[in-house]
């Protein structure tokens, strides 16, 4: 990975010199959410990406570091601050130096105290059928999270016992350092090795998550489908997330939900699409058709001279509103099938019927396919 002092700012947000504040914001939003070490799993620079990233904002969301860096560049920030940074040549070395703190739980924390932090929201699927996504439903499914440890609360201590303040920092959560270089003396601030930055240390842990605040946990849940949910809706069940950090409040869990295929019916919002084959004869006669709805069978008049392709409404027979309420329509598109093979009787009918027909004007006429 690119390390150097010399790398753009602007090119690590993906943004343009001529950028608005908005434009930066929205870019650190997009980038931040792809990197983010909660997010970004076994990638073992994402740490690093995030913290290069947040320090690209930094600068470049405020105006005056932003006319520095512009015109002097990176090493030319440390005057914003009274320190001279022309010796360094490594970017990770002058972000801990320029911020003065270590990569934690929040962003470039100026603390090192233990933060409340809200646990992150978790999400899994669940897939019902057609008619359970119509008229609702109730259904168990199994959750694994990382819940708040109920014996501590949270807080990852012993019930009765306090964190004690950190020696080595003094409770800054920083141990600072001098380095000589040939522009003189810069002060370092890093990450206290003996409390991780938070500047106390837990000296008696809770038994039951061994001071980790948080224990993965198996729930089995009831998740209640409102009627006329469609596929790719979810449901917010709260405080079913992880657990937060240090007796922070616990997230939520979102269910998103999976509709099956219907074997008869194609969905299209409140309405339901199907088709019904019916033989010429019947589509010239006229007929009645038992035809499947969510709510049993339905008779459907089929009026004489219907034509191929036209579409029939069964009118308050689709799917409700979310929530419940009225009803879509089921739309039937009629499919009128020619037999292949007729036998001597039936091809006489049909010539009968051919020769006493009245209606031949336009026979055999070719039509443009589009009217104007």
């Amino acid at each position: 990975m690119r390390n150097d002092i010399d790398r753009d700012l602007y090119e690590i947000l993906g943004v343009d010199r001529s950028a608005t504040i908005a434009d930066i914001k929205s870019a650190y939003r997009k980038k931040a959410r792809e990197c983010h070490p909660d997010v970004a799993g076994d990638d073992p620079d994402s740490e690093y990406k995030f913290k290069e990233l947040t320090f690209a904002y930094e600068i470049l969301s405020d105006d005056n570091k932003r006319r520095e860096y512009d015109s002097f560049g990176l090493r030319g920030l440390g005057r914003d601050i009274g320190m001279d940074f022309s010796g360094f040549t490594s970017l990770s070395d002058l972000i801990d130096v320029f911020f003065g703190d270590a990569f934690g739980g929040t962003i470039f924390r100026r603390s090192g105290r233990r933060v409340r932090t809200r646990g992150r929201d978790i999400q899994t699927a669940l897939t019902i059928s057609l008619n359970e996504a119509a008229w609702g439903t109730n259904k168990k499914i199994e959750v694994e999270r990382l819940a708040s440890c109920e014996e501590c609360g949270g807080t990852g201590l012993m019930p009765g016992t306090h964190m004690s303040r950190c020696d080595m920092c003094s409770g800054s959560g920083q141990v600072k350092s001098t380095q000589q270089s040939f522009f003189g003396t810069v002060i370092r601030s890093t990450t206290c090795p003996r409390c991780n930055g938070r500047g106390e240390l837990i000296t008696e842990p809770c038994r039951e998550c061994a001071g980790e605040s948080r224990k993965w946990v198996a729930e089995t849940l009831e998740v209640k489908v409102p009627p006329g949910m469609d596929r790719g809706d979810s449901l917010r069940i709260r405080e079913k997330g992880e657990g937060g950090l240090n007796g922070g409040p616990t997230g939520d869990l979102f269910v998103v939900l999976n509709v099956e295929s219907h074997p008869a019916f194609k969905r299209d919002g409140k309405n339901l699409l199907t088709s019904v084959p019916i033989d010429m004869v019947e589509a010239a006669l006229g007929t009645e058709l038992k035809i499947e709805t969510l709510d049993g069978e339905f008779k459907l008049k089929v009026s004489p001279g219907t034509q191929p392709g036209q579409v029939l409404k069964v009118k308050g027979k689709g799917i409700p509103e979310r929530g419940g309420g009225r009803r879509g329509d089921i739309l039937v598109r009629v499919d009128v099938t020619v037999p292949s093979k007729i036998n001597s009787e039936q091809k006489m009918l049909l010539e009968k019927l051919r020769e006493t027909r009245k209606e031949k004007a336009g026979k055999g006429q070719q039509r443009p396919v589009w009217k104007e």
